[in-house]
């Protein structure tokens, strides 16, 4: 049997892929953020005191293991989000690659959550969206699209953007960007064009959904550590980066669209 044809073996290989990426995702959105040179090629360095990082400092989730979080040579904690995001890269490469090893989109599918998740922990690191990133994944999907249904051939994935994206271009201009953000707007065109305008649509409400559940945990965990006047207080002065909330779903709705949308209209609209 050849290699490729091992579902462990591919299994395997994504996982670690995915930790790869997830590390290299890292250091992309914090040099993007502040407009540092050397992505392809610059030295990775400790935030604190500068020094140059060797290999076996980076190795993904076990270097921060094994450090105990923190530096080698300052002693400064390394913040958890690192190995979250190596590990949220890892569990969906596997995934991908369990479900869809083998079909014409997988490698389409593998472009579009690893984009996902790059906008996703930029928005959440830094509360935004940067264009270059969210173009280029508009782009890439437009290319699979085009190429999966031809030019002319679009037209659910058109709709899907331009209702999607819509969306949110009304609550950025009726707020005058209050209640989102303009790269909000590209979150809402990627994920249309990605699902369609039925899944699209029902992809916006669960990242509505996934969002309420992270405010409640917020305020349940504010609660707990505060009084609740002060709680309350906290909870109304945080900001949350709804517009994140998009992405999980994205990837969501990639795997499981169909299985959900038949769920959806048996359970609430067929009675």
């Amino acid at each position: 049997m050849h290699v490729w044809e091992n579902q462990l073996f591919v299994e395997t290989v994504f996982l670690l892929l995915g930790l790869v990426m997830g590390s290299f995702t890292t250091m992309l959105v914090h040099r993007l953020y502040h407009d540092e040179r050397g992505i392809w090629f610059g030295r990775s360095k400790c935030r604190t005191c500068g020094k140059i990082l060797r290999w076996c400092h980076m190795v993904p989730v076990l270097s921060w293991m094994i450090q105990r979080g923190k530096c080698k040579s300052c002693g400064k904690e390394i913040p958890a989000f690192y190995p979250l995001v190596e590990l949220s890269f890892a569990l969906c490469f596997f995934l991908t690659a369990r479900l869809l090893w083998g079909a014409d989109e997988f490698w389409w599918v593998l472009g579009v959550v690893f984009f996902a998740l790059v906008l996703f922990w930029y928005d959440v690191r830094y509360m935004t969206v940067d264009r270059r990133v969210s173009v280029p994944a508009i782009v890439l999907v437009l290319f699979w699209k085009s190429m999966e249904n031809g030019i002319w051939n679009m037209e659910v994935y058109a709709w899907g953007a331009l209702v999607c994206g819509g969306i949110y271009f009304v609550q950025y201009f009726c707020s005058s960007g209050r209640w989102v953000g303009q790269g909000d707007i590209d979150l809402g065109i990627f994920v249309g064009l990605c699902l369609g305008l039925k899944l699209g649509i029902l992809s916006l409400f669960g990242a509505y959904v996934i969002g309420m559940f992270f405010a409640l945990g917020l305020l349940l965990y504010e609660r707990l550590q505060y009084k609740q006047t002060q709680a309350v207080k906290n909870w109304k002065n945080t900001k949350v980066p709804m517009g994140a909330f998009l992405m999980p779903s994205l990837i969501i709705f990639l795997f499981w669209g169909e299985e959900i949308w038949n769920a959806y209209w048996h359970t609430f609209i067929a009675i």
